[in-house]
């Protein structure tokens, strides 16, 4: 009927996002962040760059086939290829290391190699971007060959998809079209905190790379945006803090981004540079401050199949629900008093809105 306001209300089961990070060590070495304490945007990034590049350990190529079987070992003893794994499932096939290294392959499962997550044509195969251990990962050789040197992104429609679910297709990421690959959701986290450390660690020769997702000594707007929400919605997992501990052994530098994943907000802002949008499109939060319920309004061109995703403020994810409808309601019961991030997704568009807390 005309005039009936439709309504889409989620409940916040808020026990099950209470513990963003396991409760494990992350065995930073005393001492190693003390000149990056107090320290925000660039001046972070800058001073995280100086720790994280002096005394760094530069291995070759070669020497990443035993790293692996450190860095990048399973439970069970097999090799932990995040183009094949599963989490929480059966993996289709498992790679034994040494054995199962490539040589040739003709299909998944063949052999493993080692996946340049930053191509090295973007970098023109230059040292020591090369052989640095904390982009280079072991992935399948024949998914490794399909994603090329195509950038990271969320598939529209995919050409290809792997045994695992991850997919080579076009573009749905605003801002950018052209072909992408797509890993899972389980391991978009890793990818973009791979990012995060790559954009700190080579700020200096970032401006010489030939890549779609990097401009100046930083990302791309869209880059920015996706590994944003890739971070906050894909929290930090044991086993990046596990690949951390033992790169640091062998390159004697760490991801900061793995041991502060508040850096991340710190250093771009949980809605730095966000809001990207190819048509208008209005958002109207109300009432803000909020108490139990938000009301969410979305109104302009193509508005359907929405997101409404709400974050705590330094980027952490917390619950997410569809937009079906132009009137959203969204249930804030049991959020502590705050300030957070709401994020209003649609196929060609990404808006972030601040709502206050208040009960």
């Amino acid at each position: 009927m005309k005039g009936m306001r439709f309504i889409k209300t989620i409940t916040l089961l808020i026990s099950v996002n209470i513990c963003f990070l396991p409760m494990l060590p992350a065995q930073i070495p005393a001492g190693y962040y003390d000149a990056a304490a107090g320290l925000t945007g660039v001046t972070l990034k800058n001073k995280l760059h100086d720790i994280i590049s002096n005394g760094y350990i530069a291995g070759t190529y070669a020497d990443l086939w035993t790293s692996y079987q450190t860095t990048d070992k399973r439970a069970d003893g097999k090799v932990w290829d995040m183009y094949s794994d599963i989490p929480g499932g059966t993996p289709p096939y498992l790679f034994t290391f040494v054995t199962n290294q490539c040589g040739s392959y003709s299909a998944e499962g063949d052999c493993y190699n080692r996946e340049h997550s930053v191509p090295e044509s973007w970098f023109s195969g230059a040292s020591p971007m090369y052989s640095d251990l904390f982009h280079i990962v072991p992935t399948d050789g024949y998914v490794n060959n399909r994603r090329s040197n195509y950038p990271f992104g969320d598939v529209s429609t995919a050409s290809w998809t792997s045994l695992n679910g991850s997919k080579l297709g076009s573009s749905a990421v605003a801002g950018y079209t052209g072909t992408v690959f797509e890993p899972i959701d389980s391991f978009k986290g890793d990818f973009a905190r791979i990012y995060f450390y790559m954009v700190t660690r080579y700020k200096d020769e970032l401006p010489s790379w030939s890549a779609p997702p990097f401009s100046g000594s930083d990302f791309t707007v869209w880059a920015k945006n996706m590994f944003l929400q890739w971070n906050a919605l894909d929290p930090v997992s044991s086993k990046e803090i596990t690949r951390n501990n033992k790169a640091y052994l062998i390159q004697n530098n760490r991801n900061p981004y793995v041991d502060h994943p508040e850096w991340v907000a710190a250093v771009w802002g949980p809605s730095s540079g966000i809001d990207i949008t190819n048509n208008q499109i209005f958002i109207n939060i109300f009432p803000n401050p909020a108490g139990d319920l938000l009301d969410v309004t979305i109104t302009g061109n193509n508005v359907k199949n929405s997101t409404i995703t709400l974050f705590q403020l330094d980027g952490k994810f917390l619950f997410s629900m569809v937009a079906e409808q132009r009137q959203n309601e969204v249930n804030l019961s049991g959020l502590p008093d705050g300030v957070y991030l709401i994020n209003v997704k649609g196929p060609d568009y990404s808006k972030f809105e601040k709502v206050v807390v208040i009960k």
